[in-house]
């Protein structure tokens, strides 16, 4: 059998297009395999780490937050007036004879005159002339590492005067030293309660930079 020695232009431009066509076929095809490889990759990555990032974050509670500070405990002032100085609430206290057994409490550079304190607000006696109200705080010994002043205001929480007032030699332990010396000289003018309350967190605060008084 004899075949043509002569191929014609119509079937080269014919070759060539369907050439072309199952060139540009190919890479289209090598293309999208590619990218199917590629978002198959990055999502397997992607549960990876979204996987370990949930591994990582756990809700742990801090032992910080766990311990609750026995420390602080609320108390309520018969309030009669904040100052700017000492000397003002001085002054003022002398204008008023009822007065006599309250204390000045500086608290961030303000003066407060009160004339008792109390864990109870129905305790509180109020004032009309001069006026006066109730202000809550809450004392703490949080920061103090002697214990006898971290525990303090517990003691002061106490409305049982057996616990305020003791005899020679029968202090109990958790009682800061000079208790006694106050407490005694409180009692020679006052076997009011809240009077001595007063005057021991007056005092207390007063000498101990790690007690505090927040409002």
């Amino acid at each position: 059998m004899k075949f043509p020695n002569v191929i014609g232009r119509r079937e080269l431009r014919n070759a060539a297009v369907i050439g072309s066509v199952a060139g540009l076929a190919g890479v289209v095809f090598f293309i999208l395999l590619l990218s199917s490889m590629n978002s198959s990759t990055n999502q397997e990555q992607q549960q990876a780490s979204s996987g370990k990032g949930e591994e990582e974050v756990i809700p742990v509670q801090s032992s910080n937050e766990a311990i609750e500070d026995t420390s602080s405990v609320e108390f309520y002032a018969n309030q009669y007036g904040v100052f700017q100085s000492e000397e003002s609430a001085s002054d003022f206290i002398s204008e008023h004879p009822v007065l006599n057994t309250s204390a000045t409490v500086e608290v961030d550079g303000k003066y407060y005159v009160w004339s008792s304190v109390t864990p109870i607000r129905e305790e509180l006696i109020l004032s009309e002339t001069p006026t006066s109200f109730a202000k809550a705080f809450k004392f703490s010994g949080a920061a103090c590492t002697e214990e006898t002043l971290k525990g303090l205001p517990t003691v002061l929480e106490n409305n049982d005067p057996s616990k305020f007032y003791f005899q020679e030699g029968a202090v109990p332990d958790n009682i800061p030293d000079d208790w006694q010396t106050i407490t005694s000289a409180l009692s020679s003018f006052s076997q009011d309660l809240g009077i001595a309350r007063l005057h021991l967190v007056a005092h207390y605060f007063d000498k101990n930079d790690c007690m505090k008084i927040e409002f």
